[in-house]
């Protein structure tokens, strides 16, 4: 003990270092999320271009997919508004084969994942929405048993060109439209979800939801992005202000949300690092994780109940890459399933802005055996310097530790990423790797661009006392 104590004192005089205090004792719980606060998209331009190289068939993908369960899986995006189902040659559209959603259905199911569908809302007659083609792949998901959890209807409508058409009043209609066409095939229970509006364009928001929209949906979601990905830089990637900025963005959509939708879930139903399919060789790197974490962070803090990455795979942003290896990311939201449950604490602070720290309670029902009672608390350091957490309240307790840092001499830029110093890879196809944390006490000495989780199992928090 008096060895910790002498290293954070003598930090304090140490040019290179800083040190910032976090007071989890008389930290209040602000907020809940569930065991699916994280989820994943598969982006709907996947089934125009026959997958890529996505195998559904794949032990590797099941595997990877697995570890993030339980889970959303939602396959939207804007060529969601071209796809016709099972189409015939002389229909417009990208064609959504059954094959394909076949396939879509089983690895949701064999992955302990629930899926969440975008359909086509531009199909029109008379002005209103035909449900035509969607009629038909309803009736087929009945008829085969397949149970997804949620529906949307069409995509980004603010910001696409092919919607612009459609009045916030006619799709608040279209909503009601789709659920009763549901309703009348007997689709078992499920989210309807939407408007997915691009960024934070509150007026469109706000007419829509009082045009009947709030009353239809289950959950109000919307898309967030960062910066363009054709343009961003890496230092964009440690900049607080850019990392701020997501905070006014949550507030207006989540104060718009809860009032024009009252006992709604408010959800980030697409968003990551940048549009435009990420920044190449950024968004896939071990530096795009203080954006994700943040993010992770913020929503969890400030109200959303859902934030689905996009995506598991494709593009630059993907979670697994081009081979169907796990980038980064998929790691670091590997940890957070396992180690991040609920409550929220509001433990923000403000002494060092490169320093980004939240706690919530410790997922207890998660693989690894956390007890009721335990905190995690999660940290990144987007400075230069190395910093000393100290957390009085679990300086006389065992902390478990997940440090990560970047897994090669590429840095910020590296493919890879090392958890407590060891590089983190699949063993085989078949299995996750075990995710040993470190055992100490005291001060958490966190270097220069490193971040992570602290577990204190015996902190006996009365907010996570329940199971």
């Amino acid at each position: 003990m008096f060895r910790h104590l002498l290293v954070f004192l003598l930090s304090v005089f140490t040019y290179d270092v800083s040190c910032i205090t976090i007071n989890l004792e008389s930290a209040k719980a602000v907020r809940n999320v569930s065991v699916k606060f994280v989820g994943v998209n598969l982006d709907s331009g996947l089934i125009g271009t026959k997958w890529r190289n996505f195998d559904f068939k794949s032990r590797k993908v099941l595997t990877l997919a697995k570890g993030l369960s339980p889970s959303y899986l939602r396959v939207g995006g804007a060529t969601s508004d071209r796809i016709m189902f099972n189409k015939t040659h002389d229909q417009p559209g990208v064609n959504l084969p059954v094959a394909d959603w076949d396939n879509m259905n089983h690895l949701a199911m064999n992955a302990g994942m629930d899926l969440i569908y975008d359909f086509n809302v531009i199909p029109r007659k008379n002005g209103q929405w035909d449900p035509t083609n969607a009629r038909q792949l309803l009736e087929y998901t009945v008829k085969k048993g397949y149970k997804p959890a949620g529906y949307e209807l069409g995509n980004e409508p603010n910001h696409s060109p092919q919607v612009h058409i459609i009045s916030e009043k006619q799709l608040a209609k279209d909503f009601a439209a789709f659920k009763h066409v549901a309703s009348s095939i007997g689709v078992p229970p499920f989210l309807t979800i939407g408007p997915d509006i691009g960024g934070v364009i509150m007026p469109y928001l706000e007419k829509f939801l009082e045009a009947g929209g709030g009353d239809v949906l289950d959950a109000v979601t919307m898309h967030q992005y960062y910066t363009n990905g054709q343009s961003a830089t890496l230092k964009d990637f440690t900049d607080s202000k850019l990392l701020d900025s997501l905070i006014p963005e949550v507030q207006s959509f989540v104060k718009t949300c809860n009032q024009k939708a009252p006992h709604k879930q408010c959800w980030l139903g697409e968003t990551s690092s940048c549009s435009h399919g990420g920044a190449q060789h950024i968004s896939d790197r071990y530096v795009a994780g203080f954006l994700w974490l943040d993010k992770l962070g913020l929503s969890a803090l400030h109200g959303l109940q859902a934030v689905l990455r996009q995506s598991f795979f494709g593009s630059n942003y993907g979670l697994i890459d081009a081979h169907l290896n796990p980038n980064p990311d998929y790691w670091l939201t590997l940890l957070y399933k396992r180690l991040v449950g609920s409550p929220v604490f509001d433990i923000t602070q403000t002494s060092d802005h490169n320093i980004r720290v939240y706690a919530h309670c410790t997922n207890v029902s998660s693989s690894i055996g956390y007890k009721p009672g335990s905190i995690t608390v999660y940290m990144m350091n987007i400075g230069s310097k190395t910093v000393y957490v100290h957390i009085p309240f679990s300086s006389s307790k065992t902390q478990q530790r997940y440090i990560l840092s970047p897994g090669d001499h590429d840095g910020l830029t590296s493919q890879f990423v090392k958890l407590n110093g060891d590089v983190l890879k699949l063993p085989n196809d078949h299995s996750l790797p075990d995710l040993k944390p470190v055992v100490s006490h005291g001060t958490v000495k966190l270097e220069a661009y490193n971040m992570g989780f602290v577990v204190i199992p015996d902190a006996m928090k009365p907010e996570c006392m329940q199971t």
